[in-house]
């Protein structure tokens, strides 16, 4: 059995049109990363998340899914009020 390591992540755009940043952060780990595009803030994300693994070993633990698991995704959803 393999287990793997199962973070959700979360990307929001800030800024407008000229001046755009995306914010990558996730409710199951307290890391942030922020990039010009999406793929950068993604990178970054992760390079973020092995640092904070190697300072933090402990929290590896509490994200590990085990192969037979079933990973559900998040619903995201925007509302208008």
């Amino acid at each position: 059995m393999v287990n793997r390591l199962g973070i959700n992540i979360v990307i929001e755009k800030e800024g407008k049109e000229f001046d755009t940043t995306f914010i990558a952060s996730s409710p199951d780990i307290n890391v942030f990363a922020e990039g010009k595009n999406i793929d950068e803030a993604k990178r970054k994300f992760i390079e973020g998340v092995k640092n904070h693994f190697e300072t933090f070993p402990e929290d590896k633990k509490a994200l590990i899914i085990e192969e037979d698991e079933k990973f559900e995704m998040p619903m995201i959803q925007r509302i208008f009020l």
